[in-house]
């Protein structure tokens, strides 16, 4: 059986779950109705570091949400999926359209419908505040909550990994 470290080699793509990862899970609702969500701009520099390796993103949400809409545009993800509490086929048609295999996958979520994702993907990452259930069943377990840097720390991890995360912070540190 391959280690963690080995699955991080040829992971390609990235779908992460947004509420309790890519935000810390809180919805915000003004008098007026809209909704409003806080985003980690470190992780999203993550991403962007990320992609800049070549990685891949999608995002898969059980809510329909115009704040996530927009971040999800402003960071090009190419894969997007709202409002499906049930996750399975969702997972499996990005996979497909991707082109890639299960294996080449890292899925991030932080409950329990993000926990029946794991089966289908290469490598299942939860973040620190996910529910005990969730931690027990993940061989990956950011020290970050989601919201606050988890998605960047496992990125860097995976960068690292595949041994880019020193070449792409160079890129940015050398610029002319």
């Amino acid at each position: 059986m391959a280690t963690l470290e080995q699955k991080m080699q040829v992971i390609k793509l990235v779908i992460l779950d947004v509420d309790g990862v890519m935000t810390d899970g809180t919805v915000i609702y003004s008098t007026d109705g809209s909704e409003s969500k806080g985003f980690n701009t470190q992780d999203g520099f993550g991403i962007n570091m990320a992609q800049k390796a070549g990685l891949h993103f999608g995002a898969l949400t059980g809510r329909v949400s115009q704040a996530v809409e927009r971040r999800i545009s402003e960071l090009k993800f190419d894969f997007y999926k709202s409002g499906h509490i049930y996750k399975i086929e969702h997972i499996k048609a990005m996979i497909n359209e991707s082109g890639l295999s299960a294996e080449q996958v890292l899925y991030m979520g932080d409950d329990i419908v993000d926990l029946a994702c794991a089966p289908h993907v290469g490598i299942f990452v939860a973040p620190a505040n996910a529910p005990l259930r969730v931690r027990e069943k993940t061989e990956w377990i950011t020290e970050s909550r989601g919201g606050h840097g988890a998605v960047r720390e496992m990125l860097n991890t995976l960068l690292a990994a595949q041994g880019r995360l020193d070449e792409i912070e160079a890129s940015f540190l050398n610029q002319t």
